[in-house]
């Protein structure tokens, strides 16, 4: 399984004032660089930065992906323009998406390895960056997220370079799967039982699965 990278972005911080609220920063709004190569650390893309360090960021949100496939089906179904890096992504992949992606998938890609720690959980400043009142709720509702790489080995990668599988661990557990069971967790109680055994998912976001545990034995 190799996966082809489509853009990388990296952004710097931004104040912005969407006329709604209070002004606040953002890294959101990142641009395509043409660089030869892009060096990566445990934090990610050393030319990106993250501003919500305590929603974003660090050894397990390190890398956002997002892919270009499901740019299309939200442009086909809704009848939206989205823009490149419209959801905040710091690589935009091709032909695969979160039906294909499992928690703790290792990716190599140049020097680099890769490891898929969790979904990407969509919050309000998707729409209030890309000014669509509806978009954060649209990508909840159809469980098109996107996900979050840990980076284990720190190296370089070029713009050429792909993603090649090297392991693959939690077959059952899709990005897609574990949106499912999160947002409609009422009805999913023992898929979150499961998904709390798994090594390789966040510690995050096993908390707020926790959250949504109703079964907790006494």
């Amino acid at each position: 399984m190799k996966i082809s990278i489509q853009h990388i972005y990296c952004g710097k911080e931004e104040t912005i004032n969407d006329g709604k609220r209070k002004e606040y920063s953002s890294s959101y709004q990142k641009k395509e660089l043409s660089h030869d190569s892009y060096e990566l650390t445990k934090l990610g893309f050393k030319l990106d930065t993250q501003s919500d360090k305590e929603n974003h960021g660090g050894v397990d949100k390190a890398v956002c992906v997002y892919s270009l496939d499901d740019y299309k089906y939200f442009e086909e179904k809704s009848n939206l323009n989205l823009p490149s890096c419209a959801f905040g992504e710091n690589l935009s992949i091709v032909g695969f998406n979160d039906r294909d992606i499992c928690i703790g998938d290792r990716f190599a890609c140049g020097e680099v390895i890769f490891e898929v720690s969790q979904p990407r959980q969509p919050c309000w400043k998707i729409s209030s960056i890309m000014g669509i009142k509806k978009l954060t709720a649209m990508l909840v509702k159809e469980h098109r997220s996107g996900f979050y790489f840990r980076v284990l080995q720190s190296g370089n990668l070029k713009p050429s370079d792909q993603l090649e599988l090297i392991s693959r661990d939690y077959p059952k557990f899709t990005i897609e799967f574990v949106n499912q069971v999160s947002f409609k967790a009422k009805s999913n109680q023992s898929n979150i039982k499961e998904l709390l055994g798994c090594k390789k998912l966040s510690k995050a976001y096993k908390i707020s699965l926790e959250q949504r545990y109703k079964e907790k034995e006494e």
